[in-house]
């Protein structure tokens, strides 16, 4: 499911940029045509993990996930469909740059993921930071021990 989630993220992200930097191609076509693909992967992957009722705290955070991506591409469509309608207006393609960057970012953060890499949050790095300070207040001289 994770695999899946930032393939598709990569993809659409590669894709629609590829797209645009070519010289009279429009970004409308390609954002509402790989937002469309990406849609379908993603209910697949949906159905999948709802067809297989896995409830457990990872599955809950994959679906929310997906969801996510859901709404990210149909916005794209959304915009895609406004750059077709309105080739002249700046603010649609704004937002699938931006749809871009963030397919970008989602698309590492799961391949992040799905190597095993730490997971590094700010409650986690203040907590432990707190839980380190308290055990060096139990040593009277403010020293760490030595190894």
């Amino acid at each position: 499911m994770r695999a899946a989630a930032a393939l598709t993220a990569f993809i659409n992200a590669l894709a629609v940029s590829l797209f645009a930097l070519i010289p009279g191609h429009k970004i409308g076509p390609a954002a509402v045509v790989v937002g469309a693909g990406g849609l379908v992967f993603v209910l697949e992957a949906l159905l999948a993990l709802v067809r297989t009722s896995r409830v457990r705290w990872g599955s809950v955070r994959d679906s929310l996930f997906l969801v996510a991506l859901v709404v990210t591409l149909v916005i794209q469509m959304v915009d895609g469909a406004g750059v077709i309608a309105r080739p002249r207006s700046p603010g649609e393609v704004n937002t699938i740059a931006i749809l871009v960057v963030v397919c970008f970012l989602i698309g590492i953060a799961r391949a992040w993921e799905l190597i095993g890499g730490p997971s590094i949050g700010l409650g986690q790095e203040v907590t432990a930071l707190a839980r380190s300070r308290d055990h060096g207040a139990d040593d009277p001289g403010g020293e760490e021990p030595a190894p």
